[in-house]
């Protein structure tokens, strides 16, 4: 933090208060994120930037075509566009901007599910108390809902398929420059393990047309991986394997990954998957463990895995991880590491079999 009160890192400057306010005023400026996600979140959940993409248009005109009241919608819309996701022009008309764009519903590169599955309220109650988790270390959505998050989504078929959606639209610029830079042509057969409906390992296919790869996830998130493995031109390179990876992760891959997922879950349950991909491993000492995930920085320095690492203790009881702590739970499984990247907002660590 330098003395503005700027959270200062190696991709810039992030301003996380309000310096017209005196210091001892200025946290009140995260406030300001409160306010403007509520009204970005309601103009979502409306479709305006659905109607916006059809062009500009006054409020007035927005809540004939959704239903809705013309003087709230009014007030709700200068908010976002005071934050320059909306523009309002002098005449009132009221247009999309590169930074509402994704959020049109089908956009290409969209990330509309992505952005109401991580506003929910789901995931904004836990933030009203996360003094319980730090007063007991249990995740404050129990507290909140009376279960975990993963059995509140199997009860809510709504939520879990948001889940699902916004999964697909998870797409991080750094995941182009890992598979840019890392060679998994390396590996003639990939596991995926944790992959959803496959997204991931259909792009690691396409740039590698020699390889083959394994899909494993649970059977409900898994029958809906056809339709994006054949849209993707690679389902027949692909081995679609029902399980639950605390139980069971198949073998006979030559690497296995396991993106985005693993920070989910506390080390004891983290290494447990890890564990039985070391199992599924066996005696093939060529074999490979790559994890695609964060790499939290060193203290004092800016991180949006810090801040996630909040996300993941409160609500899902999980935990985003330094180097010695990813080295720790993977020793443990019986690996070692082979690579040291730089912390990133996403990585990717490679360990081999011991």
């Amino acid at each position: 933090m330098d003395e503005q009160g700027n959270a200062t890192h190696a991709r810039g400057t992030f301003n996380v208060l309000d310096e017209n306010l005196p210091p001892e005023q200025q946290v009140l400026g995260l406030f300001y994120a409160k306010w403007i996600l509520g009204a970005l979140r309601a103009a979502v959940e409306v479709r305006v930037p659905d109607v916006l993409a059809a062009g500009p248009r006054t409020a007035t005109e927005i809540a004939a075509e959704i239903g809705a009241n013309p003087d709230a919608l009014y007030r709700v819309l200068r908010t976002v566009a005071a934050a320059g996701i909306l523009d309002e022009s002098t005449d009132g008309r009221f247009a999309l901007t590169p930074l509402s764009a994704g959020l049109v519903d089908g956009a290409e590169n969209g990330i509309r599910d992505m952005f109401l599955f991580a506003s929910d309220p789901m995931f904004l109650r836990p933030y009203e108390n996360v003094a319980h988790t730090v007063r007991t270390g249990e995740p404050a959505f129990v507290e909140v809902f009376g279960m975990t998050f993963y059995d509140y989504i199997k009860v809510n078929p709504a939520s879990g398929a948001l889940l699902d959606r916004a999964m697909v639209q998870n797409h991080w610029p750094d995941m182009d420059r890992i598979l840019d830079d890392f060679d998994f042509g390396r590996f003639p057969r990939i596991g995926d393990i944790g992959g959803g409906r496959g997204q991931f390992l259909a792009r690691i296919l396409l740039r590698h047309p020699r390889c083959t790869g394994v899909l494993a996830d649970l059977p409900p998130t898994v029958a809906e991986a056809k339709a994006e493995l054949e849209n993707a031109g690679v389902a027949d390179r692909v081995t679609v394997v029902p399980t639950d990876f605390f139980e069971e992760v198949p073998s006979g891959c030559d690497a296995y990954f396991i993106k985005h997922t693993l920070h989910n879950f506390d080390d004891d349950k983290a290494q447990l998957i890890l564990t039985r991909i070391r199992a599924a491993i066996g005696n093939n000492a060529d074999a490979r463990l790559l994890i695609v995930d964060q790499l939290v920085r060193g203290p004092g320095e800016w991180d949006t895995a810090k801040l996630i690492d909040v996300e993941a203790l409160s609500v899902l009881g999980g935990r985003e991880r330094n180097r010695q702590e990813w080295n720790r739970i993977t020793a443990a499984a019986g690996f070692q590491p082979v690579n040291e990247p730089e912390p990133n907002a996403l990585v990717l660590l490679e360990y081999r079999p011991v």
